[in-house]
């Protein structure tokens, strides 16, 4: 077969011959959950967690999946076989399948994409990125559902103008980015928010890794306090730890990247070589 080889229902396909039925309400309504990670040294990083939190978000919008949590590793593993890329990047999706009209789930959908590992330009991590705010907040924010309408019109509209990622603003509190959490270190301590909010799988990670060296703390953040911030930066799958420096037009600390956030990125690199991962995969 011709790369890339994905999984669609119940057969692997190459790429292009990749469809799902147009009545699928996944593509009429959006009613669809999905979870992203990728490979290093050609496993699956933290696997287990990434097909956990898919099931947890079915579970919080309704939605049925027909395949075991085993199963879909299985599967995984196969792509991973199957395209023997370097490294890979990889997408599971669930749909709410073809009901009988336009607003009735039927059999899921289950789609996993398998694609070279996606690699961002390493300037973002000597230099570091600017964010923009904006007041709004993810709908079933605990879910990680395909509904980017508002990040996708969020970042064509300021990635233009020179900012990396969008932040979620709500009632002055900061929650996530479109697709990465945020993190503040304040007096040595490492401060992300809580609540209303995907709990990402870096996210927790670096929650984990770093308390030996940080006062972690979990909680409310005002967007005011994180004007007022050390140092800042956003993590997840893609974005590994990324530092920012600069949120709309002002400067976070001294406006370049901070000790601590080296020695966070230092850490989570760390991590990643020592391979102790892999083996709860």
């Amino acid at each position: 077969m011709e790369k890339p080889i994905y999984f669609v229902q119940d057969k692997f396909v190459e790429k292009k011959n990749a469809f799902i039925h147009v009545n699928d309400i996944g593509l009429l309504r959006g009613f669809a959950v999905f979870d992203y990670f990728k490979t290093y040294f050609g496993e699956p990083f933290h696997l287990t967690d990434h097909i956990q939190r898919l099931f947890r978000s079915a579970d919080l919008v309704g939605l049925k999946i027909h395949h075991s949590q085993n199963e879909i590793s299985k599967i995984v593993y196969k792509l991973i076989e199957k395209n023997n890329f370097s490294e890979s990047s990889i997408r599971i999706v669930v749909t709410g399948g073809v009901g009988t009209d336009s607003r009735s789930p039927g059999i899921p959908t289950l789609i996993i994409y398998c694609d070279p590992r996606n690699e961002l330009d390493n300037k973002f991590y000597t230099t570091g990125v600017k964010i923009k705010s904006v007041q709004d907040i993810r709908d079933i924010p605990l879910a990680k559902t395909i509904n980017y309408t508002h990040a996708i019109k969020y970042l064509s509209e300021f990635i233009p103008k020179g900012f990396f990622e969008v932040l979620y603003v709500f009632n002055d509190l900061i929650l996530e980015c479109t697709s990465s959490n945020i993190f503040i270190i304040k007096n040595n301590r490492l401060i992300t928010p809580k609540g209303n909010l995907l709990s990402g799988i870096t996210r927790n990670l670096i929650l984990s890794i770093c308390s030996p060296e940080f006062e972690a703390e979990e909680r409310e953040v005002t967007f005011t306090e994180v004007l007022a911030a050390d140092e800042s930066f956003i993590t997840s799958t893609d974005k590994e730890v990324l530092p920012v420096v600069a949120i709309d037009d002002n400067q976070i600390g001294n406006g370049k990247i901070g000790t601590g956030t080296e020695l966070i990125m230092k850490k989570f690199r760390s991590y990643v070589d020592s391979k102790v991962w892999s083996k709860s995969t």
